[in-house]
């Protein structure tokens, strides 16, 4: 489970990153950027709306922005992977999660 105020590394998902920047506007990098490095200094739960995954516990969405969303792993203490970044109704899962919220 993710834990409150404890850095992480992002180990896995940099070519979901990659992909995604190629056709992002530099507003939309800029707070993608920002909502990252909250989740790698831990101060994500301070700064951002946090919804859990409804299937998957070590699933998170960050909503950014009512546009741009960020769902995430978060499979053991030090590290996390991206799963996705886009617009919120095409995000996997967040359909259940907001539901559950």
């Amino acid at each position: 489970m993710l834990q409150q105020g404890k850095p992480v590394r992002l180990t896995a998902g940099l070519a979901e990153l990659d992909a995604w920047a190629a056709g992002a506007r530099q507003s939309q990098k800029n707070v993608l950027y920002k909502a990252l490095f909250a989740v790698t200094d831990g101060t994500v739960y301070h700064r951002y709306d946090i919804l859990q995954d409804a299937v998957n516990a070590s699933e998170h969405f960050v909503l950014i922005r009512e546009d741009l969303v960020l769902k995430f792993s978060y499979a053991d203490g030090e590290n996390f992977g991206i799963l996705y970044i886009g617009p919120l109704e095409s995000a996997p899962g967040l359909d259940l999660a907001l539901d559950l919220a």
